[in-house]
């Protein structure tokens, strides 16, 4: 497949109104993965193959997986079989809530007790107590021990018997409606994590209280939004979870999985400028991931070693592809910030820490020009990549 890419890097329109590319990217990738669903789910699993075949006919089934908490599991439940049953209850109750929330479930969906995340109401059901489930088109039924409770969508609130339903995700920030930071993950792998020196991704908040968090997220969308702002419409259009690992002092973790499209996984930091550099960071990841679901961008041995200059372990061709791609709009704020004569320029950091991301980005680039061949699919951003690389260099 190949597609015109000429902003998948650093969109090139700050009029507010999102980038096509990126659109025709998850438009492609989210057509594929409900291809692959009703296809693998008709040979494996009839209740989610008729679940599926359902939405798919009123016309929600693309639009229900671009949903964080559900493309998760639906590409999990793909791409590992041995996940396979753990997940059906879990990826039928995700794919039902959220064709009800819109006004689109056919028929009411009967389950065994599995965890339902309701990120559009910021609410998440634990099972507890609870014997069955059943999602209708207006609202939950929940079975235990002790007779059942039914309950409209309207009028879910907070509350223990016989099952618990909680806050687990709260709004970061206006500009980014969609967007939350969810103290509950839907991904079944994020315990791993291929970095030498880093843990799994366990959700913590790190002992801090949630404002600790929204401050530095709500700084880092000000800023993007009032630097980057055609970086921000894409943020609208993919970006659903923030999920918090822990706190750490003196480092900073983050990370994205291939599998999690609309997930990102960040520690908490003292200095905001960190959590922003961090939120660009994942997010660019997560863009170039959702391209890798249309085709290969080098052609060759993707999983050829290579010296990074972000890892202190030699990378696959490819990953160091993800932190050229990662490093351009990052650097291209400072360079906003620079041009605008930002106060931030006037931290006694911030000089040295440009130069840094400069330098890093002229060589990650570097080593992708001496070893990368490009596929039809890549051209396009291959070109964009060398032009920005060119534009961050100059003095």
């Amino acid at each position: 497949m190949a597609l015109p890419l000429p902003d998948l890097t650093l969109p090139l329109h700050d009029a507010g109104t999102g980038t096509p590319t990126l659109r025709r990217v998850l438009a492609g990738a989210t057509q594929t993965l409900a291809r692959d669903l009703q296809a693998t789910a008709a040979r494996h699993d009839r209740n989610l193959a008729q679940l599926l075949g359902q939405l798919a006919e009123v016309g929600v089934l693309q639009a229900i997986l671009l949903r964080p908490q559900v493309s998760v599991l639906a590409r999990v439940w793909l791409a590992v079989p041995v996940q396979r049953r753990l997940l059906q209850g879990r990826l039928r109750a995700a794919l039902a809530v959220e064709a009800a929330l819109v006004g689109r479930l056919p028929v009411p969906v009967e389950l065994p007790p599995v965890a339902i995340g309701l990120p559009r109401l910021g609410l998440r059901l634990e099972p507890a107590d609870t014997t069955a489930l059943r999602i209708s088109p207006d609202g939950l039924t929940v079975r235990g021990a002790q007779g059942q409770l039914e309950w409209a969508f309207v009028d879910l609130a907070p509350r223990a018997t016989p099952c618990v339903l909680w806050h687990a995700y709260t709004p970061i920030h206006p500009g980014l409606p969609n967007a939350r930071l969810a103290q509950a993950d839907d991904n079944p792998l994020a315990i791993f994590h291929d970095h030498p020196k880093r843990r799994g991704n366990i959700v913590s908040l790190g002992e801090r209280p949630e404002a600790a968090w929204q401050e530095p997220l709500a700084f880092a969308i000000d800023q993007i939004a009032a630097h980057l702002p055609a970086l921000l419409d894409e943020m609208r259009l993919l970006l659903g979870h923030v999920v918090p690992v822990g706190f750490l002092e003196e480092d900073h973790q983050s990370a994205s999985y291939p599998h999690a499209l609309g997930t990102i996984y960040l520690t908490l930091h003292p200095r905001p400028m960190m959590m922003l550099e961090a939120l660009i960071h994942e997010f660019q990841h997560n863009k170039l991931h959702a391209l890798m679901r249309l085709g290969p961008l080098l052609a060759g041995d993707e999983d050829l070693r290579v010296a990074s200059p972000v890892r202190p372990d030699p990378r696959p061709l490819r990953g160091v592809l993800l932190a050229a791609h990662a490093f351009l709009p990052v650097a291209e704020l400072y360079r906003r910030l620079v041009e605008t004569d930002d106060p931030l320029t006037r931290q006694h950091w911030f000089a040295e820490r440009y130069a840094e991301i400069r330098r890093r980005n002229r060589e990650a680039w570097r080593t992708i020009q001496q070893h990368a061949v490009w596929t039809p699919l890549s051209q396009g951003l291959a070109e964009e990549l060398a032009r920005l690389d060119r534009a961050l260099s100059e003095p």
